[in-house]
């Protein structure tokens, strides 16, 4: 087995205080490499880097245009978050534009990782909502999707018209 191949060196001042490792590919239209780092036949689990791939259908079906998307708001839906303010805030907005709240988010609620907006919810006795989640911006993605393909609620059943779409996009 090919070894993890080094990607990214930190230093501190003269020393080196860390080396990030990993396997990578880049293949043709054919899937055949067409250059690798590390074992090209490692198996791994994209998570959160497949955002902007499952982002596609939302823009490909015309969903992005006809709900008159912001570039703010197709970054949301291919990134990640912390649950800050700066965050969450742009997300609730673009739900309501949907004529949603939170409760039709399918991603579960996350304590914050930004810590003013984790303590920002302690000192008003609140607990956290699925838009801290680190991924609602995505799921802000599906729904808009979701409302454009007029889905049922349930976006996240792998038989339902979004899943499909992004599964189509891979």
């Amino acid at each position: 087995m090919t070894q993890p191949a080094p990607f990214a060196e930190i230093w501190r001042g003269p020393f080196l205080e860390s080396i990030h490792e990993g396997h990578a590919v880049i293949c043709d239209q054919t899937g055949q490499i067409v250059e690798a780092w590390g074992d090209p036949e490692r198996v791994i689990l994209p998570r959160s880097s497949s955002k902007m791939i499952q982002a596609l259908p939302l823009i490909t079906s015309g969903a992005a245009d006809a709900h008159g998307l912001t570039t703010e708001q197709l970054a949301l839906a291919c990134a990640s978050h912390n649950g800050a303010a700066i965050h969450t805030d742009r997300v609730n907005t673009w739900i309501k534009t949907l004529g949603l709240s939170d409760d039709a988010f399918r991603c579960g609620p996350q304590e914050p990782d930004d810590r003013p907006a984790m303590e920002a919810l302690i000192r008003a006795y609140e607990k956290p909502c699925q838009v801290h989640n680190n991924c609602s911006g995505k799921h802000a993605g599906f729904l808009t999707l979701n409302a454009h393909l007029g889905g049922n609620a349930e976006y996240i059943d792998p038989d339902h018209p979004v899943q499909k779409a992004c599964l189509e996009a891979f």
